[in-house]
């Protein structure tokens, strides 16, 4: 058992810890009706942002993500508000322990500096951050290959949706391999062999992911969105075969 000083101490953290996050619950509530409410001021963004960056925590990022998206338009216009959510991107970004969540939060922070790149201060933080975004794309190797900064507002908005989709069923299909393995390697240790249709199922899955980044890289997100809608399926299909 713990020394009792030494639990009362974690007890009191893990308090503090959810009263900071009910905090900031609380802030992104105030501040999403803000914008149901009507178009708030720069100045009252450029606030809700200083104060969330003080007060963040893992387990609010995916929501503050989502605010953040939502200023986005905001954030293009305006050169404070903009650089401010770039740093609570890179903010978030630091927290990730998913590297393809950190590269979302990244890639999204160098993108509110491009507009303001002209400035020599901003273009040296541009490039530092670029190098981080590729250190963690080396750790991604399925990520589709294609020059995202390059794009223009309207490729990036398309960009952004078909990349997440991708990212997420990658996860999918990654855990509908794993499973499979640990399944063979069992039913092979008792003289068993997988069923013939979750083989093929398996096969499909990864043809159907590979040629969905391949339509990703031609710049053809229709059809690589029905691609990711396919091999989605057949990752469901074979964790439900496996009892997932």
């Amino acid at each position: 058992m713990l020394p009792r000083k030494l639990c009362s101490a974690v007890l009191l953290a893990a308090a503090l810890l959810a009263s900071q996050q009910t905090n900031v619950d609380s802030l992104l509530t105030q501040y999403e009706r803000q914008l149901v409410a009507g178009q708030p001021s720069p100045e009252q963004l450029l606030r809700n942002v200083a104060s969330l960056s003080g007060q963040l925590q893992p387990g609010v990022a995916p929501r503050a993500v989502n605010y953040l998206n939502s200023l986005r338009g905001y954030g293009s216009r305006n050169r404070g508000l903009g650089l401010a959510m770039s740093g609570v991107y890179r903010q978030i970004g630091g927290m990730q322990s998913n590297p393809q969540d950190a590269w979302l939060n990244y890639r999204s922070a160098y993108l509110l500096m491009t507009p303001y790149g002209a400035d020599n201060q901003v273009r040296g933080e541009m490039h530092q951050l670029r190098q981080s975004i590729e250190l963690i794309e080396a750790k991604i190797p399925g990520l589709p290959k294609l020059d995202w900064a390059s794009l223009d507002p309207a490729g990036q908005k398309a960009y952004d949706e078909i990349i997440e989709r991708y990212i997420g069923v990658s996860a999918a299909v990654t855990s509908a391999e794993t499973t499979t393995e640990t399944m063979r390697r069992s039913m092979a240790s008792q003289g068993l062999a997988l069923r013939p249709d979750v083989v093929a199922g398996l096969t499909r899955m990864k043809l159907k992911l590979e040629d969905a980044k391949r339509l990703i890289e031609q710049r053809n997100y229709a059809t690589a969105k029905e691609r990711l809608i396919s091999a989605e399926a057949e990752a469901g299909k074979i964790l439900k075969a496996f009892g997932g």
